[in-house]
């Protein structure tokens, strides 16, 4: 999910008059969470939020309003399936002028989806006042969900669960319960206890252990609680709570595990929260250990956020590498990689700084901006693997304007094997320049490149 700064919301002032200005800033957050719907697509559920404190309310007969335009648009990251959108209004009334706080407006979304890498745009706008808007863009990777092996759906954390009686006009309802997300994933002191919920499927052992743990950002269990449980089903709820109020602030991972009675976990599923406890004392001795033997970029990385810092370099791995990152298991097995990784090519052990990483993440940032196209990252387009291996070209020719050629850029690297050209030709119309040739040794070579330029 898309990185953003956690804050901690403050109080607004009564509303007064016929309006109430908002008096915190308007901000989006937004979460998703996959279950098994059959076997070709999973159901899921998508929870954004937003706080109350930010619109601004005009007084209507019996309460104040105010109204939001949500929209979410689903398009498979590289793939050719049309993107999925929806677009739909969220009404937000008070009664009461004391409500008009920071309190957060909840609500969810959802959607069925073939297994495979999304990339999800969420954007929320006040509908009198357009101005007033964000927008969110999260990787989103839905599982299949085969009817064989035990594995858990997706793990939803939320801010509230209990026992309630069946109502379809209650959008957290489900399965006998009122299932309340909490898509900013933060707790602390004003929200001390971490509630979750996830659904087990083909579950085998009779009886069986389920254990919910806290693990820090540093791979130390803060918290563990396992329960004995009886019953073979091909489907269960798996709901739970977790007291994190003595966690001081900072990222950790929830991990759901499902195993044996002889304490052999089997699967497990994890899902990262954020705590924010201002007047608990972090273990700064736990954090300098931590430091000495994990990479400050990956100490907070999620298991999927490794596996793409892993694939953006798979084109600097050698081929040894490639194998070993796939036999790799857990999150703390990649973060160790990925810090050996980098470390070897550090050409100068004696700074502090690890000068090709700060190169290579420069490339990887502006190789984004500028090769993207509206289904494929910069990083994984023709000129963007080119600018990433070898850097930017010392010289660019572009032609956008022949009416009898195809857009094309020829790139040209003077300090490389006595002088190399790559040749890049915009096929098909839409932007995405692929390379046709180059006189780079291993890379693709065709002297008869200029056929794919020519429209008559």
């Amino acid at each position: 999910m898309k990185k953003r700064l956690l804050v901690v919301l403050v109080a607004v002032l009564p509303l007064a008059g016929s309006a109430a200005q908002a008096q915190v800033p308007f901000q989006l957050w937004a979460d998703a969470a996959a279950f098994r719907y059959d076997e070709q697509v999973s159901y899921v559920e998508i929870y954004y939020a937003f706080p109350r404190g930010s619109l601004s309310y005009v007084r209507g007969t019996d309460a104040f309003e105010a109204a939001v335009i949500m929209s979410v648009v689903i398009a498979e990251d590289g793939g050719y399936r049309q993107p999925v959108a929806r677009v739909w209004r969220v009404p937000v009334t008070l009664t009461d002028t004391a409500e008009a706080s920071s309190r957060m407006m909840v609500g969810k979304v959802t959607f069925t989806l073939a297994p495979a890498r999304y990339r999800m745009t969420v954007t929320a706008r006040e509908e009198t006042k357009p101005e007033s808007a964000d927008t969110l863009t999260i990787p989103l990777e839905i599982r299949a969900f085969p009817s064989r092996a035990p594995l858990f759906s997706d793990i939803e954390l939320c801010t509230s669960i209990r026992q309630v009686e069946n109502d379809p006009a209650n959008m957290f309802y489900k399965n006998t319960l009122e299932v309340v997300p909490n898509p900013p994933a933060l707790y602390g002191d004003s929200q001390p206890v971490l509630y979750y919920y996830a659904e087990l499927y083909n579950g085998n052992l009779d009886p069986y252990l389920i254990r919910s743990e806290v693990v820090s950002a540093f791979g130390s269990t803060l918290l563990s609680r396992t329960q004995r449980k009886s019953g073979s089903h091909a489907s269960r709820v798996e709901a739970g709570s977790l007291n994190v109020s003595a966690l001081p602030s900072g990222t950790y991972t929830m991990i759901l595990s499902y195993g044996d009675t002889s304490g052999t976990m089997r699967i497990s599923q994890s899902k990262r929260f954020y705590v924010y406890n201002p007047l608990v004392v972090a273990d700064t001795q736990q954090i300098i250990h931590a430091a000495e033997s994990i990479a400050f970029e990956f100490v907070e990385a999620s298991e999927s956020e490794l596996d793409e810092a892993f694939e953006t370099a798979t084109y600097i791995a050698t081929s040894d590498e490639r194998s070993a990152w796939k036999a790799l298991k857990g999150a703390e097995a990649k973060r160790k990689f990925l810090t050996a990784f980098w470390k070897q090519r550090d050409a100068d052990a004696s700074t502090p700084e690890n000068e090709f990483y700060i190169e290579y993440m420069r490339r990887l940032r502006i190789a984004n901006e500028k090769f993207r196209t509206a289904y494929r990252a910069g990083w994984k387009t023709d000129r963007g693997r080119v600018f990433l291996m070898y850097g930017p070209p010392d010289y660019v020719e572009r032609n956008q304007v022949e009416s009898d050629a195809k857009p094309y850029e020829r790139w040209r690297y003077d300090a490389i094997q006595g002088g190399v050209e790559f040749i890049f030709v915009d096929k098909g119309g839409f932007n995405n320049l692929e390379l046709v040739h180059s006189t780079m040794r291993n890379e693709l070579s065709d002297p008869d490149w200029q056929r794919y330029i020519r429209t008559r």
